[in-house]
């Protein structure tokens, strides 16, 4: 995952002597063939497992959220500069107690916790020595790494910022903790990126207590991860998740990043 260059793809492991990725399947196909596909991909050398094994599972889930399935981290997840240039304060937030989605990806993809660490698959627990995989992303690619910055564990420096406030309704938001600058041009930004038929951007709420939904919601909307991409390649328009076109000039062409940027 490469939140600076707005991609993130899951590259997982297979236990033999190659390591082997799956390029992703057609956008928008789902997540069979893409490299969220750890039936095809794999993974686990003989152990079959299910195509959503890894990061959910139906019973003694690590959180009934998701019914999620795989560790998360314990890193403490900040960025390299206090505020923005509008002044918004940079947030940081624990991955195994935040609630928002971003840190689910960082649970592989920070690359401090084994991609086979996961909570119950076959009637059993698979983490420490019983884990499904001992190989960390750091150990498969280190592309596909966001957060260990140096070694640094959970230094998000260079990557776009997650878990902050978005301006919806061209207005300030407050998000994790942290308010929209009062430098901020707010019409320098979409008023609802998720009403554009150019592309399928979520926002997601606060509620002020630590409860993080999808939706955008007056003065509480953020942004996520899966702001910007979707792992279960259902909204992806190009590759590596993404949910509008890493190419392009124009917002009406689906060119994600003025999808919520107006430039």
């Amino acid at each position: 995952m490469r939140l600076s260059g707005l991609r993130m793809g899951l590259a997982v492991l297979v236990l033999s002597p190659v390591v082997s990725f799956a390029a992703p399947g057609d956008a928008g196909t789902g997540i069979a063939a893409t490299a969220h596909d750890f039936t095809s991909n794999g993974v686990n050398g003989s152990t079959a497992v299910g195509l959503c094994t890894y990061c959910h599972t139906p019973h003694k889930a690590i959180t009934s959220q998701l019914l999620w399935n795989h560790t998360l981290s314990t890193n403490t997840f900040s960025w390299d500069v206090a505020k923005t240039t509008a002044g918004t304060t940079f947030p940081s937030f624990v991955g195994n107690t935040y609630k928002g989605p971003t840190a689910k990806c960082l649970s592989c993809h920070d690359g401090s916790v084994a991609i086979g660490d996961i909570a119950w698959f076959k009637e059993g627990s698979h983490g420490g020595s019983d884990q499904l995989s001992t190989k960390t992303m750091n150990d498969v690619d280190p592309n596909f790494v966001v957060g260990a910055t140096g070694g640094v564990g959970g230094a998000m420096k260079g990557n776009h910022p997650v878990a902050m406030p978005y301006p919806f309704g061209n207005a300030a938001s407050t998000y994790n903790g942290t308010t929209t600058g009062s430098l901020a041009v707010l019409t320098e930004w979409q008023a609802d990126p998720t009403s554009l038929a150019s592309a399928n951007i979520r926002l997601f709420n606060d509620d002020g207590t630590g409860g993080i939904s999808a939706g955008p919601v007056a003065a509480k909307t953020g942004i996520e991860c899966s702001t910007c991409h979707d792992p279960h390649n259902k909204a992806a328009v190009d590759d590596l998740f993404l949910r509008g076109k890493i190419t392009g000039s124009a917002q009406s062409d689906g060119y994600l990043c003025l999808q919520c940027h107006k430039k």
